[in-house]
């Protein structure tokens, strides 16, 4: 981690931004997720953002299912070669956002990686808090996503009713409209993280 505490406040190097997209076997939600929001990010400050993904109960090797296959096409996204990776603890200590699918694998992930309780959040969780975090203004994307990632866990709030607005739906064996529906919902909450990505910060670069 890049980031360190003083005087109150947070000291912030930035170098790069490094964001892991956690799913249960890595060839559904997850790397779906991990796509478009690296197309989001890079289209809004390229090269600032590597966003990877991996599954708790991953089979290293597997390739993404046909049905997340054909919703990435639609996206123009091409995942076609991608193949599945096993979540590692050693490799979630040198993230700097760790964003789950649903509240089942954040706890499997906090269980396993205790440190990073600070910095994981379901994906939908982090899209809902974020519009209440002020972007930091006169920064570069790397450095103002790290003071995000600080300030962060600051602004959780509980979800409504059963918490089930914080989860991407599974639809691994379930229906076509289930895969569309959790399609839905990755694409929203990335949005919202783009927009936040944009609003309300002036960056002129060095000098």
């Amino acid at each position: 981690m890049t980031r360190t505490e003083s005087n109150g406040g947070w000291a912030v190097i930035p170098a790069g931004f490094r964001i892991l997209v956690v799913g249960s076997t890595d060839t559904c939600r997850s790397p779906l997720a991990a796509r478009i929001l690296q197309r989001e990010l890079d289209d809004r400050a390229p090269g600032e953002f590597a966003v990877s993904s991996a599954g708790t109960k991953a089979v290293m090797g597997r390739p993404a299912v046909v049905e997340v296959l054909e919703l990435a096409a639609r996206r123009n996204i091409r995942l076609h070669g991608f193949v599945a990776s096993e979540f590692d603890e050693a490799a979630a200590l040198e993230t700097d956002l760790i964003l789950v699918m649903d509240r089942v694998i954040r706890r499997e992930v906090v269980n396993r990686v205790p440190q990073a309780l600070r910095f994981t959040f379901t994906l939908r969780e982090f899209a809902r808090i974020l519009p209440t975090i002020r972007p930091e203004r006169l920064a570069a994307p790397a450095g103002r996503w790290q003071s995000l990632a600080a300030l962060a866990p600051r602004y959780r709030t509980a979800p409504r009713g059963d918490g089930s607005d914080d989860d991407v739906i599974d639809p691994l064996f379930r229906s076509l409209r289930t895969f569309e529906r959790m399609g839905s919902q990755i694409d929203k909450a990335v949005s919202t993280i783009g927009h936040w990505e944009v609003q309300e910060h002036v960056y002129g670069g060095p000098g």
